[in-house]
């Protein structure tokens, strides 16, 4: 057999393999199949809903909003929780859905570094999950051709995905906005513009169609013009990077308004980092920004506790090195974030039946909500205000 066709036939059993494990999650392979289960107790909704418990329940009383679900526990019956969906009503209801203020614009962030196993797209996507479970809109742009961020939301690239559905028509001047390529998500205020392998010719093509006089606007500003012309419908964006430098990566720099680096605990990914900072420096020192200037920030990740680990150590160097660049919350490492990979369902999306132990999931929630928080609190609602 050829090398040609011992790779086509990988590639297939590939797309059935995912198929498969998509179909005994949900029940189809269908990313518009898919279904958040997880459930919300009465505290948790009205916190997310912006409402007292008083208020749900004297609501529920008064029709206002649908009865409770009960299930029957025992001999008694409970009130089985809130789903995501429910409580996304309950804003509407209440009018209290958090969103920017209207003369202000989306900020986007993207999650930049030029190696893998940073916990880069793993990052974007919880952030971006988090943020959607606050209830602002918002919007997942996946820019790295192995399009990870883009499974986790049930699209498998070459299966669902082709070119042509992805940022690459906008970027080689064949379409004039992105709105073509948004497509929806399990949660109600997440969009995503997913990825596929196609999405590399970007970094072979962008450049002669600009010498061809084929692109509307400067090679390196093409993602900020997309992201621009459908951004009205947005509070936040989050660009998963390739792990690259090239123009992708350069579109990232002026797209972006916060860049947030991820960094592992461990020496020779503090290395990487920093080369990656160097490269970056010298691919721009030769462009016109135009005046982007995005913040940068520096996520430490895969932090760990166990014994003879590095981390600690390696913490106090990189906040030495780097001080204010640094956020203060970290990733610590946790199976569960693999687990949840091979579930199709991220932490957020996980319901009672779905997770390990209790306890493993609630310290999974305890490391990814105070990080989305941070940037949140200290990178996003500023901007707004400003």
């Amino acid at each position: 057999m050829s090398l040609k066709n011992t790779l086509e036939q990988c590639i297939k059993r590939g797309q059935v393999m995912t198929m498969q494990i998509a179909k005994a999650q949900f029940g189809d392979s269908d990313p518009t199949s898919r279904t958040i289960t997880r459930r919300f107790g009465i505290k948790e909704a009205a916190e997310l809903a912006g409402v007292s418990e008083p208020t749900i329940r004297a609501s529920e009383e008064s029709g206002q909003l649908p009865p409770p679900d009960f299930i029957q526990a025992g001999s008694v019956q409970r009130r089985e929780g809130y789903t995501i969906y429910q409580i996304d009503h309950m804003r509407d209801i209440f009018g209290t859905a958090p969103k920017r203020p209207v003369n202000s614009d989306p900020v986007v962030i993207s999650v930049s570094v030029n190696k893998g196993g940073a916990y880069k797209t793993s990052s974007a996507v919880h952030i971006a999950q988090s943020y959607a479970l606050q209830g602002f809109r918002t919007l997942i742009i996946d820019m790295d051709p192995q399009a990870t961020a883009s499974l986790y939301h049930g699209y498998v690239p070459e299966l669902h995905i082709t070119g042509e559905n992805t940022v690459l028509p906008f970027m080689i001047g064949e379409k004039n906005d992105l709105s073509y390529a948004i497509k929806t998500t399990c949660w109600p205020k997440l969009d995503i513009i997913p990825s596929c392998l196609e999405l590399h010719r970007i970094e072979s093509e962008v450049y002669a169609q600009y010498d061809d006089n084929k692109l509307a606007y400067e090679p390196h500003l093409l993602l900020r013009a997309g992201i621009e012309t459908i951004w009205k419908d947005y509070d936040i964006i989050i660009i998963d990077s390739a792990p690259t430098l090239g123009v992708g990566t350069v579109n990232l720099v002026c797209a972006s308004d916060v860049i947030i680096v991820p960094t592992p605990a461990e020496l020779y990914d503090y290395v990487s980092s920093y080369q990656f900072f160097t490269m970056l420096n010298d691919v721009l020192s030769n462009i016109d920004l135009g005046g982007f200037e995005p913040d940068v920030k520096v996520l430490v990740t895969k932090y760990s506790n166990s014994m003879g680990s590095q981390s600690e150590w390696m913490l106090d160097q990189i906040r030495a090195s780097w001080n204010e660049m640094v956020l203060k919350e970290i990733v610590r490492t946790t199976d569960e974030v693999g687990k949840g990979q091979i579930r199709m369902r991220t932490i957020f999306e996980q319901a009672a039946d779905q997770r390990s132990t209790s306890s493993a999931w609630r310290n999974a929630i305890s490391i990814w909500e105070p990080v989305a928080n941070e940037i949140l609190n200290k990178l996003i609602t500023p901007r707004w205000s400003n």
